[in-house]
């Protein structure tokens, strides 16, 4: 396989020849020049030169992050043993590894390493979208050629998350599935419910490990096929519930294998969508994020609507008559609630490529979220104690506060880390109001809307002075310049700096540092040494000056 070159890359010249060149246009040095003011000049020429050179003045940067050759297959990059099995690359010598990068406004590049004379070269071949569609057409080809079974062969690339991928399967099995199963079977005997759930515990690690081993198996199948196997459960119940009668001999068998059923086709189905829409790390996030969303938007609308409302009906037994109390329409509740997750799932697949965003941005839009829930049930009870009323605020403000965070978030870039430290913030800042709350207002039964507001308030200023302190909007790169060329939708943004590209934050961007400063000892000593007179003939504001101002024992930076 040839792929041509697109634009020559064009090398430095010399040193030597520089400085070559440099040397005619010294001038000759000037007679009558005093030597002390020639040693000021040429101090104060050396500092200019040495100022405009700084790294710390503006600089034209130009960012690329990697792209995996075979998304489908999960293929960052071809290593030496790859490249053996594969056949590709035969003219390149001593050849290393080859990956692929994206860079805004330029066409991909492909980036092939390899040593010669004992010296690392780097090829770097500009590639058009057709040039990368028929390198992908190609691997996919060789793919299919090679995928031969047998003991020895070693996993693919692409498989970084596969142990916490069946990790998380395993548990997931231990915790929901392996009892779920022997109920769903009506397994009566306790020797064949605990055969079961153990046989079932134990399948729960051999399929994905099984079914891995030569796949892909990278974080975004792993969260996904987990999303999905969670969320299946719940909906799998849901349906289940809708489906079983109530009055029934054993509803609950229906219902449970519903939500085995459920499981098992959403961890399918996650894993699917992994493999086939390819997304990166922030945006399988938002997706997740939206579906929750959806999920708990559509069980507040039911609530709202009435189906969940409680009724009392007239059962007549035979001779018998009773009145019992009774869900109004379980099935249509379950059913709105469902199709909110359908809803927001399908909302996070539209918002992902008009919105790119990293895991840290969708942690902060799930705590911007939760806040607007918090602010809009706070003023709902402030002005009513109806339950529906109450449950529509809070569905009001948790998708507005959404709403305005989106276009917020959208030049912003936190990382993982940072996103967690904003939800925190949250946590903390809402725990503290209330503490301070509990100790002002005596009477705790009757202050339900006093702890909401004050909870809420304490939320927004914990989460809100967390992200002004962290400012990655200073360091932050427009979000369009983190796409593919020519395709935004397929920008990459997530915390792992060596593959987006995406610029570190500023130092000490999300850390409490306690500084000491032993100096502070000394500035009535310092400060002595200058009279007044002197120091406001100096500067009149001198107390606000940062040279004489003396230290402060004690820094606490956040």
């Amino acid at each position: 396989m040839h792929i041509p070159y697109a634009r020559p890359l064009r090398a430095d010249p010399a040193p030597g020849a520089r400085v070559a060149a440099l040397r005619p246009r010294v001038a000759a040095r000037r007679p009558g020049l005093v030597p002390g003011l020639r040693v000021i000049l040429s101090l104060a020429l050396l500092l200019t030169a040495v100022g405009l050179s700084s790294p710390l003045q503006g600089q034209d940067i130009e960012r690329e992050r990697q792209e995996a050759l075979l998304p489908e297959l999960g293929i960052v990059e071809i290593d030496p043993e790859l490249r053996e099995r594969l056949g590709l690359f035969a003219e390149v010598q001593d050849f290393r590894r080859a990956r692929l990068f994206l860079r805004y406004g330029v066409a991909p590049i492909l980036e092939i390493e390899s040593v010669r004379d004992g010296r690392l070269e780097r090829e770097r071949r500009l590639l058009s979208d057709a040039d990368l569609s028929a390198l992908r057409a190609d691997l996919e080809e060789r793919f299919a050629a090679a995928q031969v079974p047998s003991p020895e062969r070693r996993p693919l690339q692409g498989q970084e998350a596969r142990g916490s991928l069946v990790l998380g399967h395993t548990l997931l099995g231990l915790g929901y599935h392996g009892w779920a199963v022997p109920v769903a079977l009506d397994i009566d005997s306790a020797q064949g419910a605990v055969a079961a759930y153990l046989l079932t515990a134990g399948a729960s690690f051999y399929l994905p490990y099984r079914l891995t081993r030569d796949r892909p198996a990278t974080r975004i199948h792993r969260d996904l096929s987990m999303y999905g196997g969670t969320r299946g459960i719940g909906a799998g119940l849901l349906v289940g519930d809708a489906l079983a009668d109530p009055d029934g001999s054993s509803p609950e068998r229906i219902r449970l294998a519903a939500g085995v059923l459920g499981g098992w086709a959403g961890t399918v189905a996650g894993y699917a969508v992994a493999g086939r829409a390819a997304p990166d790390d922030g945006t399988a996030a938002l997706w997740a994020a939206m579906g929750d969303a959806g999920f708990a938007a559509g069980a507040l609308t039911a609530f709202v609507a009435g189906p969940y409302d409680r009724e009392t009906v007239e059962v007549r037994d035979g001779e018998f008559v009773y009145e019992e109390d009774r869900v109004r329409n379980r099935a249509l509740g379950h059913a709105i609630t469902l199709t909110g997750g359908a809803s927001g799932l399908a909302a996070g697949r539209w918002l992902g490529p008009r919105y790119p965003m990293t895991e840290g941005n969708v942690t902060v839009l799930r705590s911007a979220g939760i806040l607007g829930a918090q602010l809009g049930v706070a003023a709902g009870r402030l002005a009513t104690e109806e339950d529906r009323a109450l449950a529509g605020a809070l569905l009001a403000g948790g998708v507005g506060s959404t709403a305005l965070a989106l276009p917020l978030l959208e030049r912003r870039r936190f990382t993982e880390g940072e996103g967690l430290l904003v939800a925190a913030g949250h946590l903390a800042g809402g725990a503290t109001a209330l503490g301070i709350t509990y100790l002002i207002v005596e009477d705790v039964s009757d202050r339900a809307a006093t702890y909401l507001a004050t909870s809420a308030v304490g939320s927004l200023l914990g989460a809100g002075l967390v992200a002004r302190a962290l400012d990655p909007g200073s360091a932050a790169v427009p979000s369009r310049q983190l796409g593919a060329p020519g395709s935004p939708d397929r920008s990459q943004a997530g915390p792992d700096r060596s593959r987006t590209g995406v610029p570190a934050p500023r130092a000490g961007a999300g850390r409490i540092s306690l500084e000491l400063h032993p100096s502070a000892l000394l500035s009535d000593v310092l400060v002595r040494r200058f009279h007044t007179s002197d120091r406001e003939a100096l500067d009149p504001r001198w107390e606000a000056s940062s040279v004489l101002r003396p230290p402060t024992l004690l820094t606490l930076r956040f």
